[in-house]
């Protein structure tokens, strides 16, 4: 709306700021019950779109019949579904919420998800630029012929018309976010400047919880990027070992956590297979699983066995200042002699399904985790046939409230005995049967068909 709409409105009798005595009215109530369930509902998540729409939803319909929230261009850059490039020059705003009453007509018109290109010198453009709050007692036909152009529809005025209006800007950090839209139809009282003033209170609170949000949701954007810029993309093509994996992030919340697992190829046709999970989530568990993920890796160049590339690894974690605990397990297998030798820093014990469908829980001595500092690192050595299942996963894929993580290990290993055509159905399918309905926490599975490479001489 036009600022000069503002400075005029706000003169206007019965928006005087200052309070006037008297009974309690419903637009009274109206306005502390608001400002109750704001206070109240403001900040409990993180997703900005929900931020939003609860914001929206909290003004409807008690103390406005049409609610909207929209957010700068910069502001919701991240969604993918929105932030179309604008003019050269121009201020482009996003209605990301919108809530109206049942009984308001032109709801196409109120819709979310639609985009506000305001040139500069518009009046729209001047109102985001000046920061102060629109007070409209009245949309008459004055006001009407002053919408810009981008509102001025015939559903646009069919909505305004006759209503009351107030506009309040969003400003967090000394930065503005957007601003927010109430409307009450004609035939409800109008807004008056004790409105204003709960609203602008109301503003304030909205604008650090979506900078907050936005924040998060940056950083989840980043922790995502980093971790599957870090995690292996094809399945390595290897001599002896068939190998399928999978990783899909937290469906509980939208940062990624600290999961990761390598293929290394070692000397000698042998290949190293590692998981590990970072306790905690968001960009720094990543930024520290990219780290203990390289450790590896060059550890791995060393040829070391697996308890001292974990003494190492240990070693190393002590060196990095931070306080975030992980645990690893660490497998060296050599397709030549069947043989396979395992290390654990308090990780989950791997599934080995033979050929006959016979399922073990290997009891791979378990030390303390990553980060602890000054740990021994005792190894498992075992003899595999060929064709044998090596499965290893981080908690993510068995942790189900009420059922103990070792019987939930024992069930998978019965589920692996089921034939499939290639070991990445049997992946997929174990996917699909442990998380049905896609509720779960980080999971990575890691699974080594050990084929084996045929030789004329016998085991040793």
């Amino acid at each position: 709306m036009p600022p000069e709409t503002q400075r005029c409105a706000l003169t206007l009798p019965g928006s005087d700021r200052r309070a006037t005595p008297g009974a309690v009215t419903s637009t009274d109530t109206a306005r502390l019950t608001f400002l109750r369930e704001a206070v109240r509902g403001i900040g409990t998540t993180l997703d900005l779109k929900r931020q939003a729409g609860q914001l929206a939803g909290l003004a409807v319909p008690g103390f406005a019949d049409f609610a909207s929230v929209h957010l700068c261009d910069q502001v919701v850059a991240s969604e993918d579904d929105l932030a179309p490039q604008g003019l050269q020059g121009a201020v482009v705003m996003h209605r990301v919420a919108a809530v109206h009453h049942e009984d308001l007509d032109c709801r196409e018109e109120l819709r979310p998800g639609k985009t506000f290109v305001y040139t500069t010198g518009t009046a729209m453009a001047r109102f985001l630029a000046e920061i102060e709050p629109v007070l409209i007692p009245h949309v008459g036909d004055e006001v009407l012929q002053q919408l810009p152009a981008e509102l001025d529809s015939p559903a646009a005025r069919l909505v305004l018309k006759g209503s009351s209006v107030l506009l309040v800007h969003l400003v967090a950090h000394g930065g503005a976010l957007g601003f927010l839209v109430f409307g009450r139809k004609p035939d409800r009282s109008a807004f008056v400047a004790a409105d204003l003033t709960a609203c602008e209170e109301v503003a304030e609170r909205a604008a650090v919880a979506l900078h907050n949000a936005r924040i998060h949701s940056d950083e989840a954007t980043a922790s995502a990027v980093l971790q599957r810029s870090l995690l292996p993309t094809p399945p390595p093509r290897l001599p002896g070992v068939e190998i399928a994996y999978r990783y899909h992030p937290s469906s509980h919340t939208t940062q990624v956590g600290g999961d990761w697992f390598d293929v290394i190829p070692l000397p000698g046709h042998r290949v190293g297979l590692v998981i590990g999970d970072v306790a905690g989530h968001g960009l720094h568990a990543a930024v520290v699983m990219g780290q203990l993920r390289t450790a590896v890796r060059t550890l791995a160049t060393l040829d070391l066995p697996p308890g001292r590339l974990l003494a190492q690894l240990d070693a190393f974690a002590q060196h990095l200042g931070h306080t975030q605990l992980a645990t690893c397990l660490y497998c060296v297998y050599d397709p030549t002699t069947g043989r396979s030798a395992l290390a654990s820093a308090g990780h989950l014990p791997p599934v080995l399904v033979g050929p006959d469908g016979s399922n073990d829980l290997l009891k791979v001595p378990v030390g303390a985790p990553i980060g602890v500092g000054s740990v021994t690192f005792d190894t498992l050595e075992l003899l595999t046939d060929p064709g044998s299942l090596l499965l290893l996963c981080t908690d993510g894929l068995v942790e189900t409230r009420g059922q103990d993580i070792e019987e939930a290990l024992h069930a998978l290993g019965r589920r692996l005995t089921a034939q499939h055509s290639s070991l990445e159905d049997t992946c997929e399918a174990l996917m699909r049967r442990q998380h049905p309905e896609g509720h779960h926490d980080d999971i990575t599975v890691l699974m080594a068909r050990l084929n084996g490479i045929p030789c004329d001489s016998p085991r040793k």
